[in-house]
């Protein structure tokens, strides 16, 4: 169970912080239900309910700790999707990992685009939308908890992960 100030992640929302642990009063709902009242950090407007209880249905973790976080970004070289052709099931893939909050998953979808978008650039062809969607999600999401757990700012992590994959897209394209 999650404590009042903890930051989580929930699924698609990304980032939140608990606010309360509260019951709801509406109508059909149990009066002794708990329910989670977080604020998204990336929509600070936006209040969201979630059953105290249910955490992992809801895709709702900690976020990453800073040892995790720097894990993960060592993952970065060898972190790659297998392209799916079919636009269809390439976005049922990308929304699993979005609605999920699968960091890791965020983490080579975000190189996988990437590195396709450099391709179409090179090809004089633009990133399909679709593609281009979730990849500001994946980073909006990803970009977020990362920026916390390191404790560094969100534009330094941007540079940072764009530094990376374009040192790691240069020695794929020396070999």
């Amino acid at each position: 169970m999650f404590e009042k100030g903890d930051l989580v992640t929930y699924g698609c929302k990304g980032v939140c912080e608990v606010k309360n642990i509260t019951t709801l009063n509406l109508e059909g709902i149990p009066k002794d239900r708990l329910y989670y009242e977080m604020q998204s950090m990336v929509n600070a407007g936006s209040r969201i309910f979630s059953p105290v209880g249910q955490e992992e249905k809801n895709a709702m973790r900690a976020v990453l700790t800073k040892k995790e976080a720097e894990e993960l970004l060592g993952q970065l070289p060898e972190c790659r999707l297998c392209w799916e052709k079919d636009e269809r099931r390439r976005e049922e893939t990308y929304r699993r990992i979005i609605n999920h909050s699968d960091a890791r998953g965020m983490l080579c979808m975000i190189r996988t685009i990437t590195d396709y978008g450099r391709e179409r650039v090179l090809e004089g062809r633009r990133m399909p939308a679709m593609d281009g969607r979730y990849l500001k999600a994946a980073e909006d999401n990803l970009y977020a908890e990362l920026s916390i757990a390191m404790e560094i700012p969100r534009s330094a992590l941007k540079e940072y992960m764009a530094a990376r994959m374009g040192e790691l897209s240069g020695a794929l394209q020396a070999l």
